[in-house]
């Protein structure tokens, strides 16, 4: 058996925070643990053809409209299959360039100019839409009518438009200030340009998500296809990738947006079928191969009756599962399993969450208190092992800054099992322990609400974390959610949920800001995403969510900021001091590991790829042997 190796790269991303100025900036790539890697880059032969079978514990969060999907498994149909961009990437691991950007739709890297406010991209000729655009080409317009769908709140809700804000007049534009983006224009349809309000060294990397991918013409509609769809344009999605939604060809643009009829191959809650696109032609495209004719996707199900489906061969892969740890000893253990078994690290943490504006959460002491009883590694045994990650002991992935912290952990305990006595002298501390015995006893320690995820191994860590906190005098009402559910709950400060115990963030792109201005600025302070904490809320924001005890939150938005300014070893450093501060000062996570990827594949699968943008399988890289 060969045993799991951590590989590190530290890829150039000219990085820079959306709010601040500042010059060229190095941030940090991705690591990329590697263990057996099953069909990896299996060679010889014609790996194209046959149908691939997957399984999807949970539906899609946003039905693949792209101005709102904020979620890896979206983002991997979104890269592979069904949506090119002016930059995109190979869909490999790190070692093999998976962090590094490509020109796609784009014939080349930008040119910039020399105060790097005017960004101008050359488009390729000949990249066509799917059905029932196949004769229609991509131009720059295209770009533009994206990013103003983009810039409109109505369209972009639990979407990231805080990437875009560097776009001069993009946030005029959203507020109904202006008639358009002034920073966006099309000289000609092969050319793009763009001009910020601060020098942004990364938007290539922000271009390269799905929101920026374009959307063809209809009409004179402003909005061209995406017109009157501001709430399920991924239903009428018009592919530029090398796959569209099965029917794709039935719809009909012609019709008033309310009479129109959406593609059946997407049927939300039960399945996706992915056929190959007419209007793709691979001369333009040498970053997808698109191995499988047909992708068939079920939704729903059970864990651990889809990983069965796959040993027995009856799925090829589970898209969005937790293998099951018995599975997993079962594949590194077995030499007939181990080429089935794919690890990687996947740039990403799992975390326990708190919310501040909910007692007893408010104090710093009982968050500090739950880090230091949190049995870290019982939490990953409950997942498999060593072999789904590393023990995390701050936030932000280690390659994201240079691997400053690697070592650092402000709670580390014998074994990462936890440690009960430094958790109550702790608790000790807190207002909500009034004997200062270690022991939360007021009224808002007992039946705390608590949600997570449904499906196992979230179950079983809710079960192992329950008796650990009741020695510190935590007791928990956990409600147990399908995944989109959950996060929906976590990230809407209207549920009032006290904790999350199931969520887990990757990166969007290799910059240390991917997860710190999405997670900890008050600018992603709306329901869908992903401040969960109520850090930097308004007294009047808070009001209007209903709290009553606590009045306000600590902002770390100058923090975030000022990471901006800095530059080469000074922006690691900075987002190492970041993390530190937020560890020590703020508390806003129980951070417990870094998290790998592990699949397992059945016997039809010949080729596999990690797509490291993604932190996910490469979908259309997933070749399969029965090509009937």
């Amino acid at each position: 058996m060969k045993r799991t190796l951590k590989l590190i790269a530290v890829v150039a991303v000219l990085g820079i925070v959306a709010a601040a100025c500042g010059g060229d900036n190095n941030e940090g790539g991705s690591s990329g643990a590697t263990g057996n890697t099953g069909a990896s880059g299996a060679t010889g032969g014609d790996l194209s053809g046959g149908t691939l079978r997957m399984g999807q514990l949970a539906d899609v969060v946003s039905a693949f409209d792209p101005q709102k999907e904020y979620y890896s498994v979206t983002w991997e149909y979104m890269r592979c299959c069904l949506l090119r961009n002016l930059m995109s990437y190979k869909g490999v691991p790190t070692a093999d360039g998976g962090t590094q950007l490509f020109p796609d739709i784009a014939a080349s890297d930008p040119t910039i100019s020399d105060d790097q406010l005017t960004w101008t991209y050359t488009l390729k000729s000949g990249v066509h839409y799917g059905d029932p655009f196949t004769d229609v080409e991509v131009t720059a317009q295209d770009f533009i009518r994206a990013l103003e769908r983009e810039a409109n709140p109505k369209a972009n809700v639990g979407g990231y438009s805080f990437y875009y804000s560097v776009i001069k007049g993009f946030d005029d534009f959203g507020a109904g200030k202006a008639d358009t983006i002034s920073g966006l224009s099309a000289p000609d349809a092969s050319t793009l340009q763009i001009e910020l309000t601060v020098p942004t060294a990364d938007l290539s990397y922000r271009l390269a998500m799905p929101a920026a991918s374009p959307i063809p013409p209809n009409g004179d509609a402003r909005l061209g296809a995406a017109e009157g769809h501001d709430k399920n344009y991924g239903r009428f999605l018009v592919a530029t990738g090398p796959y569209e939604f099965e029917g794709s060809d039935t719809m009909d643009f012609s019709l008033p947006p309310a009479d129109q009829t959406e593609a059946p191959g997407y049927v939300p809650g039960r399945s996706i079928v992915l056929v190959r696109n007419p209007g793709w032609d691979a001369a333009t495209d040498d970053l997808r191969p698109a191995y499988p004719d047909r992708i068939e996707v079920s939704i729903g199900g059970n864990n651990d009756d889809l990983y069965n489906k796959v040993k027995s061969n009856d799925l090829d892969f589970v898209v969005d599962g937790a293998v099951p740890p018995e599975t997993i000893r079962d594949y590194t253990t077995d030499p007939d399993l181990q080429n089935k078994i794919n690890v990687y690290a996947s740039d990403a943490l799992r975390y326990v969450s708190f919310n501040f504006l909910t007692p007893p959460f408010d104090d710093i002491h009982v968050r500090k208190a739950f880090n230091w009883a949190l049995d870290k590694d019982g939490m990953r045994q409950l997942r498999g092992g060593a072999t789904t990650g590393e023990i995390a002991g701050h936030i932000m992935v280690n390659s994201l800054e240079n691997n400053l912290l690697e070592t650092y952990d402000p709670y580390a305990t014998p074994n990462s099992a936890g440690d009960i006595e430094k958790a109550k002298a702790e608790m000790a501390q807190s207002k909500y322990d009034t004997n200062q015995d270690g022991v939360c006893d007021a009224p808002e320690c007992s039946a705390i609400l608590a949600v997570t995820d449904r499906e196992d191994p979230y179950p079983k860590q809710a079960a192992l974390i329950a008796p650990i906190m009741e020695q510190i005098g935590l007791t928990f009402d956990v409600k147990e959610l399908e995944r989109g559910t959950m996060y929906t709950k976590c990230n809407d400060l209207n549920s009032h949920a006290a904790i999350c115990l199931g969520p887990a963030w990757g990166k969007d792109y290799p910059a240390g800001y991917t997860f710190a201005g999405p997670l900890f600025d008050s600018s992603s302070l709306w329901p869908s995403c992903c401040n969960y904490m109520g850090l930097g809320a308004t007294p009047d924001q808070i009001k209007e969510w209903g709290y009553t005890t606590v009045t306000s939150v600590e902002s770390v938005d100058d923090k975030i900021a000022a990471c901006g300014k800095a530059e080469g070893d000074a922006l690691f450093q900075c987002w190492a001091d970041f993390d530190t501060f937020l560890m020590e000062d703020v508390v806003p996570y129980a951070p417990y590991l870094f998290d790998n990827s592990v699949d397992i594949t059945s016997d039809n699968i010949i080729n596999y790829s990690f797509d490291q943008f993604a932190g996910l399988a490469a979908f259309d890289q997933l070749a399969v042997a029965n090509k009937g």
